[in-house]
């Protein structure tokens, strides 16, 4: 290993757990040490699923899947060029922080 990649880990390692909490609290079931990939997998699902009672549902939906895009691309970096890895997972974060900014906010009852 690198001295690049060592000095990284830890950086990537905090964002994963982020994103594994963040991942929780959209309702998944995470595991005790994720995977990127199946982080994304549960973003994924979660942004084909989100409730019809959101005012910004589209947008919380397209935040999701670009977050959900990032992950995939810090996965199949694996540990190469772990700067760029660590861009994406922290891109990931600020576009699921985004959707989670939405949801909530309900749809008044006069627009159901």
């Amino acid at each position: 290993m690198n001295a690049l990649t060592a000095r990284c880990l830890p950086a990537r390692s905090r964002a994963v757990e982020e994103l594994a909490e963040a991942t929780a609290k959209w309702g998944c079931a995470v595991l005790d040490d994720p995977g990127i990939a199946e982080l994304a997998d549960q973003l994924a699902h979660v942004a084909g699923h989100i409730s019809q009672d959101l005012v910004n549902r589209g947008e919380a939906a397209a935040a999701l899947e670009a977050a959900v895009e990032h992950l995939w691309a810090a996965a199949r970096l694996g540990g190469l060029l772990p700067l760029v890895t660590r861009h994406h997972l922290n891109v990931a974060l600020q576009c699921e922080r985004s959707a989670r900014q939405g949801q909530a906010r309900p749809v008044p009852a006069a627009h159901r």
